[in-house]
């Protein structure tokens, strides 16, 4: 059994054959797939495919990216929207310095205020880092003890990885880890006790080999396995 612990299935790629998307799963035997939402509209077709097919589960939250129109009046819709009962999860939040689409500042009053309603309500979070470590790191050891959940798609170092277990968070990792030169993330993954390791697509980014370049699916995360 695998379980695809991110693919964000309400892209517009998927409009035209998600029954056949979520068929080609259940064939690799992906029984489970936990679809992270990015924003508040995003949130709403998220619960929308949880009712609509029975092995999909869902997160709600504000990616980084569109944290820039961040208020403290979004807290309470995304409380709203995480009571539904296919809602697992506070999600996908965290940091993005890479593209800064929105301000640092912005960011990490989201990315905080998510995790705190996270604690409060005891859900997990799928936490989004991308040259932001420093930061993420400071926001996670302040709530160490009291959140749990994954740092998806992580691609920094052995030594960051162990910091974020030793955090009380898992590491997930995506179909990089068979990308040609990602030696750096196949020697992080090495270095993790596997029980501690989530395995993803990131759909419908970041393909594996042999599918590198195409829209990526839940059903290539054994490939990632």
């Amino acid at each position: 059994m695998f379980i695809d612990t991110h693919a964000h299935l309400f892209f517009p790629n998927f409009e035209e054959d998600l029954d056949q998307v979520i068929q080609n799963a259940k064939n690799e035997n992906v029984d489970y797939i936990l679809v992270p939402a990015t924003d508040l509209k995003t949130a709403q077709l998220v619960i929308e495919l949880t009712e609509k097919y029975e092995m999909v589960f869902g997160a709600v939250g504000i990616h980084p990216h569109d944290t820039k129109e961040w208020n403290s009046s979004f807290i309470p819709k995304i409380e709203v929207l995480a009571k539904h009962e296919k809602i697992v999860a506070i999600g996908e939040i965290g940091l993005d310095y890479h593209y800064l689409n929105s301000p640092r500042e912005d960011q990490l009053a989201a990315f905080q205020w998510q995790l705190d309603l996270a604690i409060e309500h005891g859900l997990p979070v799928v936490i989004h880092n991308r040259e932001s470590w420093q930061d993420l790191e400071h926001v996670l050891a302040e709530r160490q003890g009291r959140i749990r959940g994954v740092c998806h798609s992580f691609t920094e170092g052995p030594s960051e990885a162990r910091r974020v277990l030793e955090l009380g968070l898992l590491v997930g990792v995506s179909g990089m880890v068979t990308f040609k030169r990602a030696e750096n993330i196949r020697a992080m993954a090495a270095a993790l006790d596997p029980e501690r390791v989530l395995v993803e697509t990131d759909s419908p980014f970041l393909a594996p080999e042999p599918h590198r370049g195409r829209r990526n699916e839940p059903s290539f995360v054994p490939l990632v396995g």
